[in-house]
């Protein structure tokens, strides 16, 4: 039994997603694909490799994952299979292999050379990706569907920077379910560069008022000191390390079907820079 998951940005309202998965169905009857998201925003490869990121690693070594993201293909994004943790990843090379991979490299890629004229639209995901994901799934080898690749494109989305002793300054890279803003901010690269010191969040948006944080939470309900009077707290901004380890601006109770959800509130947009500066005691 082989697990292939499906990432896209097709939505759910076409054919393409069942179009896929009868495609994968007709070739490997006893396969069980999983969806990790068809909701990704269009074309939008940073998103990708967030939502990857944290889904992946959950999945037993050996699974393989198609990614069908900005996966038009020209002389520029060729189709790519790779080989990274354990795992299989099938997509364009448009970017995406260095934003998942951070500064790791991956084990072994190929270019895929099998089906060279089905270069746009739905083509290149059913007749490029699924068919190298189910020979990978019979326990076939990578170097028989492509080349050996040692170059792709490269691009650092995902990486915050450290500035002048004092300041991390990041980027918004994802707005979740919730309207909860996810930023390019590690707990890890927060504590490598934190050393203790005091530090303001600014969150200064035009046309909002300035929010100025200055505690990151372990949990939502942190700010809660009376649950019979929550209501009180309900929309106030906090931000916390989420469960994958990044940075969140998120305000309490975030139910944008009761409230205006956080990224609202707040007027915070996907790229939109955070600053963390440092305050010496």
């Amino acid at each position: 039994m082989s697990i292939i998951t499906l990432t896209t940005d097709f939505g759910h309202k076409d054919y393409f997603v069942a179009s896929l998965k009868g495609r994968i169905l007709s070739e490997l009857p006893d396969s069980v694909i999983v969806d990790i998201s068809h909701e990704i925003s269009h074309y939008d490869i940073t998103e990708t490799a967030y939502i990857l990121q944290k889904a992946y690693p959950n999945f037993p070594r050996g699974t393989i994952h198609i990614v069908g993201v900005n996966a038009l293909l020209h002389r520029k994004y060729k189709p790519m299979c790779f080989f990274f943790d354990g795992h299989y990843f099938i997509g364009a090379d448009n970017g995406f292999i260095s934003l998942l991979c951070d500064d790791k490299l991956p084990d072994e890629i190929v270019e895929i050379n099998i089906n060279p004229e089905a270069i746009d639209g739905l083509s290149p995901v059913k007749d490029i990706f699924i068919p190298v994901a189910c020979h990978l799934a019979r326990g076939g080898v990578m170097n028989l569907v492509g080349n050996p690749r040692t170059d792709y494109l490269k691009y650092n989305n995902l990486n915050p920077l450290y500035r002048d002793d004092r300041i991390i300054q990041g980027n918004i890279i994802y707005i979740d379910h919730f309207g909860n803003a996810i930023t390019n901010i590690t707990k890890k690269f927060f504590d490598q560069h934190a050393q203790n010191r005091n530090f303001r969040i600014n969150l200064r948006k035009e046309n909002f008022t300035a929010i100025e944080i200055n505690q990151i939470h372990d949990h939502y309900f942190d700010i809660v000191t009376d649950f019979k009077k929550e209501v009180f707290v309900n929309g106030r901004p906090i931000c916390l390390f989420n469960s994958a380890g990044s940075l969140e601006i998120t305000t309490y109770n975030s139910n944008p079907s009761q409230f205006a959800p956080a990224n609202e509130l707040m007027g915070l947009r996907k790229g939109d820079n955070i600053l963390i500066e440092f305050i010496d005691p």
